[in-house]
């Protein structure tokens, strides 16, 4: 098997590669894309060893190509949007056509730029405009991206997802739905990844069940402000150049439906299908 192909591999044999092959033979790590540091692995994911953290990749891949009505390879211009530190670019490895990545945090940018040559990372701000032209990409993919927003930062991106669309393409998003909230509810693992107030997150569950926007802040890695009805303090961190409001989002579908049909029609709606938790909306743009 011709291991160099990367991701024009057949998709179960590229994901056996790097979910296992990468790890078994020491031969073949080498046709798999580099790992970040422990430290940038976990600001991402929660995770530190490289084993899971090619896994979550795999998974991420193995739903987009489920997802989508053709092979992720035959897109000619795809942006990963809020990229991290490329838990799933690291698997367009070999892709025969252009990949953007972008992400607000520099740190991560920093470290693609320099170990992901397969693609173009840049720097994007908390609000846009994002640095590319109108109508760039027939495919973008957000993974855990508008899980962290608030409703205003929200229609702000979606927006700008729509202005940097070509006619046509496929969007790739990822929301926290009915699903999620129910295990952050039942499972006491998710609540402590969760990790917000209480009672915060009781108010969301009421927004959730009226079918609106649910948003809590959380003391993630970006978070830098807060509202002062959290009645809380963040910490400033300096890994984003402006403040910005960051925290979990719980969206029903039918807002999804309902808002999101502003600026998309939704092609496809698939319930957990990243880990039995995140919900992945697959939009086209009303073009």
């Amino acid at each position: 098997m011709d291991y160099e192909l990367g991701c024009r591999l057949p998709v179960a044999d590229w994901v056996w590669l790097n979910r296992t092959g990468a790890f078994r033979d020491p031969a073949l790590r080498k046709y798999v894309s580099a790992f970040p540091p422990p430290e940038l692995m976990q600001n991402v994911s929660g995770l530190v060893a490289e084993e899971d953290f090619a896994s979550h990749g795999a998974d991420f891949y193995l739903a987009l190509t489920a997802a989508s009505p053709i092979p992720l390879t035959d897109y000619k211009k795809i942006l990963d949007f809020g990229c991290g530190c490329g838990r799933l670019a690291r698997m367009f490895k070999g892709h025969p056509h252009e990949i953007d990545a972008c992400d607000v945090d520099y740190r991560h940018v920093e470290w693609i730029g320099q170990n992901l040559s397969f693609l173009r990372a840049s720097r994007s701000e908390v609000s846009p405009p994002l640095p590319y032209k109108d109508g760039q990409f027939d495919a973008i993919v957000s993974i855990s991206v508008f899980t962290h927003l608030n409703e205003k930062s929200q229609d702000e991106f979606l927006s700008e997802l729509f202005r940097v669309s070509q006619p046509g393409a496929r969007l790739f998003v990822t929301v926290h739905g009915e699903r999620a909230l129910h295990r952050a509810r039942t499972e006491p693992a998710i609540w402590d990844m969760v990790a917000v107030d209480r009672d915060l997150f009781q108010h969301a569950c009421d927004d959730f069940s009226q079918g609106k926007h649910a948003f809590i802040p959380q003391r993630g890695h970006l978070t830098t402000k807060a509202p002062a009805r959290f009645l809380d303090v963040f910490r400033r961190r300096k890994v984003i150049s402006r403040p910005f409001e960051y925290g979990i989002t719980f969206i029903p579908e039918g807002y999804v439906r309902a808002q999101w049909s502003q600026w998309f029609d939704i092609a496809d709606y698939r319930r957990g299908a990243l880990h039995s938790f995140q919900d992945l909306v697959v939009l086209t743009p009303k073009k």
